[in-house]
């Protein structure tokens, strides 16, 4: 289920979740990225549902052992005599049917409940996966706007420091009202963003405290920084990662096992059944009669044979869908991997050659203008290209760990460079 769908509707129970801090800091929970991870893969709704349907399937394992596969029955006769020398007097008989499976059925049911479990188990793996990556996408939301935040307020500081000087530059008479107000409007600009920033992180902070149960009233630190992102491992150690601990597969291969758990299971419900009859028989003007019996099932008719050929079909369903991601494992690793190395590089070029170009540009061209060498739309154009410049940073910055997180959700986990 997608976070950002859901946060708002279950809003109002943040305030019943468990606070569980990692840490705290004058009464705040402190929360890193690692810790949110973990945390969200107990406590968000899909993990624990998927805990729930765990214990579902394990409990069907209770009685799948029992031998019977029907409850014996009882019964018994009246025999009132009805010719002229038994008329009048009644006799009894009773008897007790048991079947019994002999062919391994209790077993196989056994076996299929633990198929079903690991099943459900490896199908959890894939709902712990998806949580994790929800707190850290609400995580690096967060962070991401914090910086907006921080970088708005930067550029309304720079439109006060220019709005004061072409309001100063007005009243000595060296400026006009165009350019105190095209300040004003520069101005107006970035404290829009500010606010628009604000909002995008309240909301990735709510989403984030629904996926950890953090409660509403509880003061949320992050701890974790963002603006440098670890260094991943090779393609080739990616890909070995990928096929070996993906949850995808391991849930496709779980399911096989239960299908052919299920599929021994109809098998050996087929086997014929046998059947034990003890009983008596005390009739009028008679002897009292022992009943013992045997019968055994004759299994032409019904022999499971539509259940067996569902179970084929799907068995055949999940070796394609086995076979189809398995066969995108390399070239979505590659194609994401690669796109994640280019974005580092922009990152890199963003940050030691744009960013102090910009500045610079800036510095001169406040410097000439306040020397009246330049009129006001060449220094709002110098000011802006140094806000693009810190929001293309950002986004930089936001479309990296997007691709991150990609990669750690087709690999099934950690994709940080280990020797």
């Amino acid at each position: 289920m997608n976070a950002r769908s859901v946060c708002f509707g279950f809003g109002i129970a943040l305030a019943t979740l468990p606070l569980r801090a990692a840490g705290q800091s004058d009464g705040a929970v402190v929360l890193s990225l690692e810790e949110a991870q973990s945390r969200a893969a107990r406590l968000a709704p899909e993990a624990r549902l998927a805990a729930g349907r765990i214990k579902e399937a394990a409990a069907t394992r209770v009685g799948a052992g029992v031998i019977l596969p029907v409850n014996p029955s009882v019964s018994f006769d009246a025999r009132p005599g009805l010719d002229r020398n038994t008329r009048g007097e009644v006799g009894v008989a009773g008897g007790l049917d048991v079947t019994f499976e002999v062919g391994g059925g209790p077993g196989a049911r056994e076996r299929e409940a633990d198929a079903r479990t690991r099943s459900a188990t490896a199908e959890g793996g894939i709902a712990q996966l998806e949580a994790r990556l929800a707190a850290e996408q609400a995580y690096v939301a967060e962070r991401i706007a914090a910086l907006r935040i921080a970088h708005a307020k930067e550029a309304i500081e720079l439109g006060e420091r220019v709005l004061a000087a072409a309001l100063e530059r007005l009243n000595a008479g060296a400026g006009s009202d165009i350019d105190v107000s095209s300040a004003k409007s520069e101005l107006a600009e970035f404290r829009a963003e500010l606010h628009a920033a604000e909002a995008e992180r309240r909301q990735s902070e709510m989403e984030l405290r629904y996926l950890v149960a953090i409660p509403v009233a509880a003061p949320l630190q992050l701890s974790t920084a963002i603006e440098q992102p670890i260094a991943i491992a090779p393609i080739e150690s990616l890909v070995k990662r990928s096929r070996e601990q993906l949850p995808d597969l391991a849930a496709i291969r779980a399911r096989l096992g239960l299908l052919a758990a299920a599929d021994n299971r109809l098998k050996t419900e087929a086997f014929p059944k046998l059947g034990a009859r003890l009983g008596v028989d005390a009739s009028p003007a008679s002897p009292v009669y022992g009943i013992a019996g045997l019968s055994v099932e004759l299994p032409f008719a019904q022999r499971n044979q539509g259940p067996r050929a569902v179970v084929a079909a799907e068995r055949e369903t999940e070796l394609d869908r086995f076979d189809f991601t398995a066969g995108r494992l390399d070239l979505a690793l590659r194609a994401i991997h690669g796109a994640y190395e280019a974005h580092r590089e922009e990152l890199g070029v963003l940050t030691q050659a744009g960013l102090p170009a910009a500045e610079e540009h800036l510095r001169l061209v406040e410097t000439g203008w306040r020397a009246g060498r330049f009129d006001i739309f060449r220094l709002t154009t110098a000011a802006q290209s140094l806000v693009r410049m810190k929001a293309a940073r950002v986004s930089v910055l936001e479309r990296i760990w997007r691709q991150r997180m990609l990669l750690e959700r087709w690999t099934g986990g950690s994709i940080d460079d280990r020797s």
